[in-house]
This record gives C-alpha cells, structure tokens and sequence, in this order.
C-alpha cells in the first residue's frame, strides 16, 4: 500500500490526576506530566524511533499533558511538532476533576465514564457522546492523512481517541485499556481503514 498514510498515535504519558484518578476530559485544570509520565514519554521516543524511523513530523493535541507528551518525543525524535485541537480528548463536561469514586446523582463516576462507551449516543452533563468523538477523531486524522501522504507521522493524543481511532463505527465500542505513552498504529489507506495494535 505505497500510497497509505502510518499514523503512530501515542497516548501521553501519567498525569497528575491520572495519578488521582480524576476524570481529565478537556479541563484547563488538568495538570501535565508526572516524573513517571515524562519518564514514560522518553521511552515512547525509543519505540517510535524503530516502528516510524522516517516520520517527519509530531502532530498532538493542543491539551497540556499531550502537548508536554508531544515536546519531549519531538526533541528525542528530532521532529518538528504542530498542534491540533482536533485530537484533544472527549469533553466529560461536569464530570471534569471528579474522582471516579465520587457520586452524580447517586451514581458512580466510574460507572457513568464506562456507560458512556456501552451507549454512544449518551452525553453526560455538558459533554461529547462517543460518537462525537468517534466523528471528530476519524476527521481529523482522515485530514492529517491527506495533508501527509504516503508518509510515516507521529500523533499525540488520549486514551479516548485512541480508542475510537481503532474501529470504523461507534457502535459496540468498549472502554478498554490503553496504556500511557503506548503506541498505536492506525494505517488509512482512502477508503478504508486498517488498524493494528504496535505495542
């Protein structure tokens, strides 16, 4: 497939309230990258400088945790980075900086986050759906492809998009594990897109 597009998307490293277990979403509040986080993204560097040798850019998300993610794989790599608010995570609106044990409306903060991914049509309170994300995900990176044809790129981004970027439909998703500064590949080759796990 000489004419498919190898995107490398890698989930930021530890934050401070992935630490907490506090739900992160889009909140400015987040903090960035614990020592283990920037750790983890150093390693990151080591993988990606053998499964995308000849990548030309870093592409992340605009969000604080991804974007120190994304400098320190840049500098390793040698790369130059961009910011694309189109990879930022799902938008949990009021569950932003919860814990997940904490209660809304006397249900579980973790049991709303994993009904989400069971019905991707519901929102929680001033939020994205799954199928939002799942639109704004597959469209940004379908136009990272186009703007970079037929080459090698390094996106950095979160768990949530990394996950819907790895099906074509929002139906029957489920919230599985994706580990911090891992790294997945996602091949788009118009119309269709492949996908296969790379860590």
């Amino acid at each position: 497939m000489s004419d498919a597009t190898v995107l490398h998307l890698v989930r930021h490293g530890e934050s401070g309230w992935n630490a907490a277990r506090r739900v992160q979403g889009q909140s400015a509040e987040a903090p960035s990258l614990t020592a283990q986080g920037r750790a983890q993204a150093r390693a990151a560097v080591e993988l990606l400088s053998e499964l995308a040798p000849h990548a030309r850019l870093v592409i992340s998300s605009d969000i604080d945790r991804a974007r120190e993610t994304a400098l320190i794989v840049a500098a390793g790599l040698g790369l130059p980075v961009r910011w694309d608010p189109g990879l930022r995570e799902q938008d949990l609106g009021e569950l932003e900086g919860m814990t997940f044990d904490d209660e809304l409306d006397g249900v579980r903060v973790a049991d709303i986050v994993d009904g989400l991914w069971t019905d991707p049509d519901r929102r929680p309170p001033g939020g994205e759906s799954i199928r939002d994300l799942h639109r704004r995900v597959h469209a940004t990176l379908a136009r990272i492809a186009a703007e970079m044809p037929a080459r090698a790129t390094v996106v950095v981004t979160h768990g949530g998009p990394v996950r819907v970027a790895r099906v074509p439909s929002a139906d029957g998703l489920r919230r599985t594990a994706v580990e911090n500064a891992s790294v997945t590949r996602v091949t788009i080759a118009a119309p269709a897109w492949h996908s296969r796990r790379a860590s």
